[in-house]
């Protein structure tokens, strides 16, 4: 029995979150430690502690990632979250499964309190996005920030999906809106970004992201790490902007170039999340980025906001009832060329 606990531990989690995700229970036990000689330790920090050692000493046997009561793989994406865990979803109490949805629907909530909450258009620029999970929680990252007279954005899409891709979205949110108000160049700034994020994800983790600043004069300035190329939408066509960069994540040191574009008036650029481009048919035929042009070729002339409900209405025709298989999320940004 222990050599097929083992094995499925292996298969469960592989030599590279086994390294990872012993190094933070390492971590976790010298903190706790050196907490439990401090005056005012309390029992939390030694039941902690305990669940810490007693971690530790499943990963010594090769048992780490084997539900207790059934022996079967506990979900790599629960010991992602919570490398504590010792029951897979299938062993778990109704009070625990009650508790684990009430998580999710706060986590959800949380979530959708990291998206931009001002007023996103601003002069000379009409601004809106579309944001929708496949499920309780997404992986998709957007946002929009103003600073030192541009306005800039960002969309991307985090490996993997549920809940260990939300907190890797959280903490894409929460960098780049540390970093933007320190004023790197662009190239820069991703440069940084990417450092942080492989200093703190796991080996196969990783980010494909657009980051890019806009200014009154309709030129845009973007670094593009391995993320779909957006569109330039105007007139009876639209124009596909060239990908390059590897993703965030991928390596520590990678290096980034910049693009520039600069729009016309009543032109829009249009960036997406594969949850668009990948959704499938019920035969498993993708809506494909041929079919999303020809679905907006022409209408630019229109508001952000409709040309959005017409990416997501043109997606839900082709589904026809088919079940969403990824997070969907646009970012739409038109130049008037007038201030709003």
């Amino acid at each position: 029995m222990e050599g097929l606990q083992t094995a499925a531990a292996a298969h469960v989690i592989g030599t590279e979150f086994e390294a990872v995700l012993r190094e933070q229970l390492l971590d976790r036990q010298t903190r706790l430690r050196d907490a439990r000689h401090e005056q005012d330790v309390n029992l939390e920090v030694l039941r902690l502690l305990d669940e810490v050692d007693t971690a530790l000493q499943r990963f010594d046997k090769g048992t780490y990632g084997i539900c207790e009561a059934c022996h079967d793989a506990i979900e790599p994406e629960r010991l992602i979250a919570n490398p504590l865990i010792t029951l897979c979803l299938g062993d778990l109490t109704q009070k625990q499964l009650d508790d684990i949805q009430e998580d999710m629907r706060l986590a959800a909530e949380i979530q959708r309190g990291l998206l931009p909450k001002d007023e996103l258009s601003c002069e000379f620029w009409d601004v809106d996005l579309a944001y929708h999970p496949a499920g309780v929680v997404s992986g998709d990252y957007v946002d929009v920030l103003r600073h030192d007279g541009h306005l800039y954005f960002m969309l991307g899409d985090v490996s993997g999906k549920g809940v260990a891709a939300s907190i890797l979205m959280s903490n894409l949110h929460a960098m780049f809106r540390a970093l933007i108000p320190v004023g790197l160049e662009l190239c820069d700034l991703m440069s940084r970004a990417n450092r942080l994020f492989a200093e703190s994800t796991m080996a196969n983790q990783y980010a494909t992201l657009i980051l890019g600043k806009i200014n009154s004069r309709g030129e845009i300035e973007m670094c593009n790490a391995g993320h779909l190329p957006p569109l330039i939408v105007g007139g009876e066509r639209s124009i596909e902007l060239d990908s390059t960069g590897l993703p965030l994540g991928m390596f520590c040191d990678s290096q980034f170039v910049s693009s520039g574009v600069k729009l016309q008036p009543s032109e829009t650029l249009l960036l997406f999340t594969v949850g668009v481009t990948e959704a499938n048919d019920a035969s498993g035929v993708e809506f494909g980025v041929e079919r999303l042009r020809a679905s907006i070729n022409g209408s630019a002339s229109g508001r952000p906001t409709d040309l959005l409900q017409t990416c997501v209405d043109a997606v839900a025709a082709f589904r026809n009832g088919a079940p969403r298989n990824d997070d969907m999320t646009m970012l739409a940004l038109k130049y008037t060329g007038v201030a709003n």
